[in-house]
């Protein structure tokens, strides 16, 4: 382990939880990361955090509020600075992926799920099921603009789950937004 990394997840275990601080736990051996809301008081120490979804946005209950849990305090552990979600087969509207072809790669956002044989499609409900067709937009792999066709359309392909993966974005490198594929 480097030095830097050691220093710090010293620095991290020396720190202690209070609100405002995003930690990572397990629910039913899922990792799951949110953002502590409120500490509580009693013989077992709690707190209630905010939970996040993997793009680490918060996620809502259907009437519109904050999906809250409370865990126990010695379950949470503070995020560093590489940490990421295992979502290898794990795809949701929006994600950006990568599909491998033989003549290279090709990028796009996920803006649906159908069914092969035209039934009702459970992914956009409960997650992918493995068993739909991904809809995707084409995006550029630098600057992340859709493509077009030569009438203005935009360009789309269809694909199954074993041909994609997902990729993360790096929106802060020095010529502008690029796509980094695992």
């Amino acid at each position: 382990m480097p030095l830097k990394h050691f220093r710090l997840l010293k620095i991290l275990r020396d720190q202690p939880i209070e609100v405002g601080s995003v930690v990572k736990f397990k629910l039913n051996s899922q990792r799951h990361v949110g953002e502590v809301y409120s500490v509580l008081s009693g013989n077992v120490p709690r707190v209630e955090v905010i939970m996040y979804d993997k793009r680490l946005r918060p996620m809502f209950t259907a009437d519109s509020k904050y999906k809250i849990k409370k865990i126990s305090l010695d379950k949470c552990k503070l995020i560093d600075e590489n940490f990421t979600f295992n979502t290898s087969k794990e795809f949701s509207i929006g994600d950006v992926v990568v599909k491998k072809t033989t003549m290279g790669h090709r990028y796009g956002v996920i803006i649906g799920f159908h069914h092969p044989d035209g039934l009702f499609s459970t992914s956009h409900e409960s997650g992918y099921n493995g068993t739909d067709m991904i809809d995707c937009v084409e995006i550029e792999k630098r600057g992340l603009r859709r493509k077009r066709k030569s009438d203005g359309t935009l360009r789309r392909f269809t694909t199954l789950c074993e041909k994609l993966s997902t990729c993360e974005i790096d929106l802060w490198n020095r010529t502008g937004p690029k796509i980094i594929h695992k």
